[in-house]
């Protein structure tokens, strides 16, 4: 397996998950628990790993839903103004 992303973010590493799944991307996750126990920026982050020959396929649905974050963060701050 090899290391597609370290996430401390619960929210984002639980809806990264579901769409791995959703699209039967052999993933596991290591440390998931451990950034709740001590929150140590980029120490105690969650791995998650994948299967080297889906790697494509799991990096192009971290890029997904990265862009849909980041367009769902401007939408927000544009409402705040």
């Amino acid at each position: 397996m090899v290391l597609l992303r370290k996430i401390a973010d619960p929210v984002f590493l639980q809806i990264l998950c579901d769409a791995l799944a959703s699209r039967n991307i052999e993933f596991r996750v290591d440390h998931a628990g451990m950034n709740a126990l001590m929150p140590l920026p980029g120490i105690m982050d969650a791995r998650v790993l994948v299967v080297e020959r889906e790697f494509d396929a799991a990096e192009r649905v971290l890029r997904d839903l990265e862009q849909l974050q980041l367009e769902s963060s401007g939408s927000e701050e544009g409402k705040n103004l």
